[in-house]
């Protein structure tokens, strides 16, 4: 999978799209079940984006002990914390309600101490990461150019611009004739988790065969200061 990440997520996404698509064939209603909010192909996406990050968060610790700064695999990271939160509801999974959300930070029946908590909560992550990279600007430059130029890195862009497009189309994406309404949508989110995963464990794997021989720190990004 190191050396043809592609490859393996072509492979793997045919592998559930021909199994939809034989659920969709041979019974409509459960291929409905399966991709409705909070359904199994959802979380399905949510285990996906959690082996993603887990392969990210591995990846920027060997970076960063090759003396390295690990921006980019820390920004990956916390992307799929926020994928894996925004998939499965977690804060109405915990609080019973939606917490994360424009309409809590409105609710008046809510006390406006817990609405301000909540949008500390929300703003700070994205707050302090986006500090951490603005002052690691050079470095995170220097990844995104070396992502374009690896296999694994083009995999993972693929499974992003997947997902981006899925939710600035989600609405016409539910209006698709003959198929149930949430499937399409769900399915690629399903192929764009699939990218990011088999593309992040590529990426951890040649992170560990450089720290193993002693190359890449160097080629990849500008020392830590």
């Amino acid at each position: 999978m190191e050396r043809h990440p592609a490859r393996a997520a072509v492979v793997l996404n045919a592998i559930l799209l021909i199994a939809l698509a034989i659920t969709v064939a041979v019974d409509w209603n459960l291929a409905d079940r399966l991709t409705r909010e909070d359904a199994a192909v959802e979380w399905l996406q949510a285990v996906l984006f959690a082996v993603a990050g887990i392969f990210a968060a591995l990846a920027a610790r060997r970076v960063w002990r090759a003396g390295a700064s690990p921006i980019a695999e820390v920004l990956v990271a916390a992307m799929m914390a926020g994928l894996i939160t925004g998939e499965v509801d977690l804060d109405r999974l915990l609080f019973g309600r939606k917490i994360i959300g424009t309409r809590f930070l409105v609710d008046s029946r809510v006390w406006l101490g817990w609405r301000a908590l909540a949008l500390i909560v929300m703003a700070l992550p994205p707050v302090v990461l986006g500090l951490y990279a603005l002052r690691r600007w050079r470095e995170l430059l220097a990844a995104i150019l070396r992502t374009l130029s690896e296999a694994a890195g083009r995999v993972f862009i693929t499974g992003f611009l997947i997902f981006a497009l899925t939710e600035a189309l989600e609405k016409p994406l539910g209006r698709i004739p003959g198929m149930p309404r949430f499937m399409v949508e769900e399915v690629l989110e399903l192929v764009a988790g699939v990218c990011f995963a088999v593309a992040l464990h590529a990426h951890w794997q040649l992170r560990r065969t450089e720290e193993k021989t002693g190359r890449g720190a160097e080629e990849r990004f500008t020392l830590r200061r």
